[in-house]
């Protein structure tokens, strides 16, 4: 890395971006944290979600009284879950294509997972995923990303409860290359 990337880094790391999607919108310990992604080890966790806490991506709102040791509960620091555009401005391109298959990858093993399972069931339980052409000026585009973000953060803020399933939603929106023309 060229240390234009820093959160970018942080983030787009193969574990890492699993865990940070877990607290998208949610306050979790590491106990909690273990139990919605259980195919990572605790020990993993631990030291994922501290370097985390040492990139200012996570904070720690919270610590439970227990027998034993505290159990520290974190949060996403306001405004640290996204990568600013600054620093997206300032990726080089195999920084952009690194971190965007660690993205992508991230998205192939969770659906990889659930279309594995024996109990999957595509269209019941809503599976979906699209690819669309749209053509959009810049501030058409804008509007798009900020009623986009707008609902997604509106689901975001429903909280698990009997008769809700995690669902992951991703979104790229990827410009076509200028035309020369």
């Amino acid at each position: 890395m060229n240390g234009n990337g820093r959160r970018a880094e942080l983030l787009l790391h193969p574990v890492r971006i699993r865990i940070a999607g877990e607290f998208s919108g949610r306050s979790w310990s590491i106990r909690e944290l273990a139990e919605a992604l259980p195919d990572i080890a605790q020990t993993t966790l631990y030291r994922q979600v501290g370097v985390l806490v040492d990139g200012g991506v996570l904070e720690v709102v919270e610590e439970r009284r227990t027998a034993g040791p505290a159990e520290r509960v974190y949060r996403i620091t306001p405004g640290a879950g996204r990568i600013d555009p600054e620093e997206s401005d300032r990726l080089s391109p195999d920084e952009h294509l690194r971190y965007f298959s660690v993205y992508t990858a991230s998205l192939l093993d969770t659906f990889a997972a659930y279309i594995t399972s024996r109990d999957a069931r595509p269209s019941a339980d809503g599976l979906s995923y699209r690819r669309a052409v749209v053509h959009l000026s810049d501030e058409e585009r804008a509007a798009f990303d900020a009623r986009f973000t707008a609902l997604a953060d509106e689901m975001l803020a429903l909280p698990p409860a009997p008769g809700r399933r995690r669902h992951v939603i991703a979104s790229a929106a990827i410009p076509y290359a200028r035309s020369t023309s």
